[in-house]
């Protein structure tokens, strides 16, 4: 790992040693389209990291306040554990297949934090979760996505997560206050959660030029004609081969792709993103 951190970098929350190898699998693929990119895994306890998970990182760091064993109900901590004065963050369960290199010179120079708005499905069509519109049109909420966001060390974005202190903490409560019983989630549901935050600290964090917008899995399938699956491995194809190229059914993965499900890293697919990271970065 490198001693010197670079001003922009991404961040990954992992908790435990499953995440950690989903962490590093991104890295890989951060680093693989941006050799020179700057990777941080933020965990609960950096001497639980064990040494095979640390290669494709520049550094590791312990989240400052609370541990979890949810890693995305950490994020309110991110602000304070980033060592980047310019940070985009990033689910563990991803693997980026774009150079974001123009995306970071248009974040830097637009915003202070910033969501996308939108998804799309493995198809690369617009997604419309059905939860999304029960939120907006019934509380009036302006959706935001939460799987990869941007935010400087600003007192704007330090309003988001200062709220996101609370809410993430008591989220179970703060729903049952803002929803209707029937629509408060079984579980912590980070998009959710931020769409709280944001819409109720008042700034506007939404990017109107499909930034950060990445394909979405998980509502890939709930969204689609696939019906009940618990994994949606068990029914759609992944395609994967040298230099890390991945195809889910006949349709190319070319952007950042969020793939929810464990059972989706397998071990073929994690050694081709690594092989293919150490021949682009050797």
């Amino acid at each position: 790992m490198s001693d010197i951190i670079a001003e922009n970098g991404y961040v990954i929350i992992a908790v435990n040693p499953i995440e950690y190898r989903q962490a590093q699998c991104c890295a890989f693929s951060i680093k693989s389209k941006m050799k020179n990119a700057s990777v941080t895994m933020v965990v609960n306890d950096t001497t639980k990291v064990a040494e095979e998970y640390k290669e494709g990182f520049d550094s590791i760091v312990k989240l400052p306040f609370k541990e979890y064993t949810d890693n995305r109900q950490a994020d309110w901590q991110l602000y304070w554990a980033s060592p980047y004065e310019n940070t985009i963050a990033i689910d563990c369960k991803s693997i980026v297949k774009e150079d974001h290199t123009n995306t970071w010179e248009y974040l830097i120079d637009h915003y202070d934090i910033v969501f996308p708005t939108s998804t799309n499905d493995f198809r690369h069509n617009k997604l419309y979760p059905k939860y999304q519109g029960n939120i907006r049109e019934e509380y009036k909420l302006d959706i935001i996505y939460s799987n990869m966001f941007f935010f400087k060390k600003t007192s704007e974005s330090l309003a988001h997560f200062k709220m996101a202190d609370v809410y993430f903490q008591y989220w179970r409560d703060v729903c049952i206050k803002y929803f209707n019983a029937h629509h408060v989630p079984d579980n912590f549901e980070p998009d959710v959660m931020h769409t709280l935050v944001a819409n109720h600290v008042g700034n506007d964090v939404t990017s109107y030029h499909s930034m950060l917008s990445y394909i979405d899995m998980q509502h890939s399938v709930t969204a689609g004609d696939f019906g009940k699956i618990t994994n949606w491995t068990d029914k759609i194809n992944v395609w994967s081969s040298e230099a890390g190229k991945i195809k889910i059914q006949n349709y190319a993965m070319n952007s950042t792709l969020y793939y929810h499900e464990n059972e989706f890293l397998t071990e073929e697919i994690f050694n081709e993103q690594q092989s293919y990271y150490r021949l682009v970065t050797k």
